[in-house]
């Protein structure tokens, strides 16, 4: 029986946000009344497939993180720069056999994480991800774009030949190599699922005031409805 692992990532330091993470971590923006990590750790934390979780932190973090119940790693930054490395750096200090459920601290979107994983197991995948078709070109520029008429992805091109983001979470298996050189994206037993819902990524001043608008506006009608 396969199982999985749930790993947030809270060691990023929000360098394009800096005037606001020199003082504030990245992972603990408010949105509204919520950190922004408690988005990305319930998703994980209500899936029925994941049954262990780490955060993946810095030494800045830890003594914040460490007291949610689960375990806390902090990363080493000359081995960590990005989610895949991160995961290669969990697989190492655990050696664990589990596939990887792989999800940012600083995104919040309504993709159901264990829709994914059934997928993933469906079609014994490698990697799963998923797309979202991205209208904001200055948005676009600054993430991954996917091409699945050519297989290919490319981080932060000025010319992106596709509209469609790659968003995480990202499910992957155990023993698919990400230390290779190849690019991840490209593997070629992957599932690409497209996403049509809502998705904020807190990597910018705008997307953290529509993120904050739009939880504000849930959270002012929940308590009509309460009141």
């Amino acid at each position: 029986m396969e199982e999985f692992l749930g790993v947030l990532f809270c060691g990023g330091r929000g360098t394009r946000i800096s005037s606001l993470t020199d003082y504030i971590s990245k992972s603990f923006i408010p949105v509204y009344d919520k950190p922004v990590f408690k988005f990305g750790l319930s998703s994980i934390e209500d899936s029925e497939f994941i049954n262990e979780i780490i955060i993946l932190t810095n030494s800045e973090n830890n003594n914040k993180l460490s007291g949610l119940g689960h375990r806390t790693i902090i990363q080493d930054d000359k081995k960590v720069s990005d989610m895949f490395s991160g995961w290669e750096y969990i697989k190492e200090v655990t050696g664990t056999k589990k596939n990887g459920v792989l999800v940012p601290s600083d995104n919040i979107s309504n993709i159901k994480t264990d829709q994914l994983i059934e997928e993933f197991k469906k079609k014994n995948n490698d990697l799963l991800f998923s797309v979202k078709e991205i209208n904001d070109r200055k948005k676009l520029i600054e993430m991954g774009t996917f091409s699945p008429v050519t297989n290919k992805f490319v981080y932060k091109s000025p010319l992106p030949e596709s509209n469609l983001g790659v968003i995480a979470p990202y499910i992957i298996k155990n023993d698919l190599d990400c230390k290779s050189g190849n690019n991840i994206f490209e593997t070629e037993n992957k599932s690409v699922i497209v996403h049509t819902g809502y998705w904020f990524d807190l990597g910018d001043f705008e997307s953290i005031a529509e993120a904050n608008n739009w939880y504000r506006n849930i959270k002012l009608k929940e308590n009509e409805i309460n009141n």
